[in-house]
């Protein structure tokens, strides 16, 4: 049966703005902070001007960026790595230049360093993080330098070491973290494939009888609170059993898996079909008259006549017989199946290779 599963689509613009926002959170966070602190005369208004003009500088820069997508160049399209170091130097700035802003630095260091633990590799934050380890001591020794050694020192130095030790931590469960994701991502694709196998026939890749009859009593339940019409087809292989005799079962795999293919290239995506037994494979097309359905068995007889084998049998064909049934209001799956099976065997009462139907009363 075909799996058509439709991609998700986003805006490009509002994708590009949720990066960007999602990347400078911290900086946001972290000037906003800074602003309160301004607002009370803590803060000399020359930090906080840099430090709005730095984020305003690196949000620009990123945007356009990725609006001319030359993201794209790059293998992390999203630009983490890039984008965390920016809301780094954007804060060691502010920092550098008011020693009150450091007050708050670490908290907001460790938020933009958690933007990175769950996109970037242990390697890239290993690099990360010793780097703004590093930036931030030689922010704190610059500004010593420049104002002269003191007191001071010993508590930005107390305040370096709480972020020395956490950023290395980050690292080791940013990379649990990660570890648990792959195993997540595993298994639910492992879930999935058994979710696959308990449904297909592994003969053929098609539903198995199982979940045929889960899909007929969907149509049914949809048929009649719907009022939406659907048809049924039997479909048998003529001679299957003799092929099967004189060429052996490997040949009649063959031709199984050979039609099974023809067949999805020939129905409708709507349609759904499986193997309901040996030989026997069930069709149902919803929304769908007896006329309507009648046509799409001929066009899947045709298809499957025409089916090339000739390096698998002597007559190089096959033929079809298939029946036909119209749901009728009320009827159950039993009685359904048992209406098509009859259109079946007419058919081949009639020399096969043709399509029956019942007539709907």
């Amino acid at each position: 049966m075909h799996s058509h599963i439709a991609k998700r689509r986003t805006l490009p613009g509002s994708a590009r703005m949720q990066k960007i926002s999602q990347a400078n959170i911290a900086s946001l966070l972290y000037l906003a902070t800074i602003f309160v602190f301004f607002q009370q005369d803590q803060v000399n208004p020359v930090a906080f001007l840099v430090g709005a003009g730095t984020l305003t500088f690196f949000m620009l820069f990123f945007f356009v960026i990725f609006r001319l997508q030359l993201n794209t160049h790059f293998y992390d399209r999203s630009l983490t790595f890039a984008q965390v170091v920016a809301s780094v130097i954007t804060m060691l700035s502010v920092a550098y230049l008011d020693r009150t802003a450091q007050l708050v630095l670490g908290p907001f260091l460790l938020i933009a360093f958690s933007y990175g633990t769950f996109r970037l590799s242990r390697s890239s934050l290993t690099v990360l993080a010793a780097g703004t380890i590093a930036g931030y001591l030689a922010m704190i020794l610059l500004r010593s330098y420049r104002e002269g050694f003191g007191d001071a020192l010993k508590l930005d130095l107390l305040q370096w070491i709480v972020v020395a030790l956490t950023l290395p931590l980050m690292v080791s469960v940013g990379g649990r973290i990660r570890q648990l994701r792959a195993t997540l991502k595993l298994t639910r694709r492992q879930l999935q494939q058994f979710e696959e196998k308990a449904i297909r026939d592994e003969l053929t890749g098609l539903y198995n009888r199982r979940q045929l009859q889960t899909e007929l009593d969907t149509a049914i339940a949809r048929a009649n609170s719907e009022g939406i019409p659907f048809c049924l087809c039997l479909i048998d292989v003529d001679h299957f059993k003799d092929i099967n005799d004189k060429h052996g079962h490997l040949v009649g795999d063959v031709i199984l898996r050979e039609f099974a293919r023809v067949a999805l290239d020939s129905i409708r995506d709507s349609d759904v079909i499986g193997r309901y037994g040996g030989d026997e494979f069930m069709h149902l097309l919803p929304n769908t008259s007896l006329k309507g359905a009648v046509m799409h068995a001929e066009r899947l007889r045709v298809y499957a006549h025409f089916l090339d084998l000739q390096g698998v049998l002597p007559q190089k064909s096959i033929s079809l017989s298939i029946g036909v049934a119209q749901f009728r209001s009320g009827e159950d799956a039993a009685a359904l199946i048992e209406r098509a099976d009859t259109a079946l065997y007419r058919a081949k009462e009639r020399g096969r290779n043709r399509v029956e139907w019942i007539d709907e009363e």
